[in-house]
């Protein structure tokens, strides 16, 4: 199946973004010289997903605009630079922008890439962005019912369901996600009859308690988990003769005492060692830690003082943003 790009909803023409995941940095597998070049492909697929949404009455963001909850300021500047250029060039679309679970901090005091990227774009009366701190929100597209269903960190998903709706939009889970499970029986008891989500990054359509349910997959693949044969490819030592990859991230299978002695082309190369186990996963971040909770016990054992923590903590948090 195909990643979903548009749709109609009721009489409208409506253009779907998948996650785009803006402010990802690309470094496990990428050589040096290669640095940068899958963040400036993805900021280059926003921008002109962007620059051709004159075509639509609705332009939907399914969640996750940001990868983090902080990212470089650039990003965001980048990212609001965009929406601006496209809202003011076509105030005949509605642009819509929904919170994803990668667009809040655990620590939900905290403000973010999308808090800036609303501060900047919020004066122009095409552009929405719906957050949890507002809950659902419905409107009409097309002469439907439109319900849009941020990921909430608290809440149920169901419980933000509190309208009749016709369609709704959502950043779900499908298979396994507890609270943010997508709820198919509430939104069938509303009247719901299809409901689109990001988060899933694989495309997929299936039908659950009356409802049909459409993920519309990520902007881009991410990983290879994530990919339908377009950019992340699998190949064995072998096979890797005289194909041109230099557009593909590649994961070369190794049998027990093989190695790799040649150079590859390539935007990303990792190994897969055949009959090993391994987590097929992204470097790890250390944001998807509590590290307050953390670092506020040793400051406790330690008896540090107050000032000194905060400078502390306001020199960590200045370091995980920059670029």
């Amino acid at each position: 199946m195909q990643r979903i790009t548009e749709i109609e909803i009721g009489a409208a023409s409506v253009g779907i973004l998948g996650d785009p995941h803006l402010g990802r940095a690309f470094v496990r597998g990428v050589s040096l010289e290669k640095r940068g070049l899958r963040e400036k492909m993805v900021m280059d697929d926003f921008q002109q997903r962007l620059a051709t949404s004159c075509q639509y009455d609705a332009f939907i963001c399914v969640g996750d605009l940001f990868d983090k909850w902080a990212v470089p300021y650039s990003v965001v500047f980048q990212a609001a630079w965009v929406y601006l250029q496209a809202a003011r060039k076509n105030p005949q679309t509605s642009y819509y922008v929904l919170a994803g679970n990668h667009d809040i901090s655990r620590d939900l005091e905290k403000k973010g890439a999308l808090d800036l990227f609303e501060l900047i774009v919020g004066n122009l009366t095409n552009v929405f962005v719906i957050r949890h701190t507002n809950g659902g929100y419905v409107t009409k597209i097309g002469g439907d019912r439109v319900g849009f269903f941020p990921f909430h960190p608290t809440k149920p998903a169901e419980d933000l369901v509190t309208d009749k709706i016709d369609v709704a939009i959502g950043h779900y889970d499908t298979i396994f996600g507890e609270d943010n499970m997508i709820p198919t029986k509430r939104l069938a008891e509303v009247g719901c009859k299809v409901a689109y989500t990001g988060h899933v990054h694989l495309p997929d359509e299936f039908e659950r308690d009356g409802v049909k349910v459409i993920q519309v997959g990520s902007m881009q693949p991410y990983a290879h988990g994530e990919d339908t044969g377009e950019m992340y490819v699998t190949l064995g030592l072998g096979e890797l003769e005289g194909k041109d990859l230099s557009d593909k991230c590649v994961r070369v299978l190794l049998a027990p005492g093989e190695r790799l002695d040649q150079e590859v082309d390539c935007l990303q190369l990792t190994f897969k060692r055949i009959g090993v186990v391994e987590e097929d996963t992204e470097e790890v971040s250390m944001g998807d830690f509590n590290l307050m909770a953390l670092f506020g016990q040793a400051f406790e054992e330690a008896a540090v003082p107050d000032d000194v923590r905060s400078q502390i903590l306001t020199r960590f948090e200045e370091t995980r943003v920059a670029e």
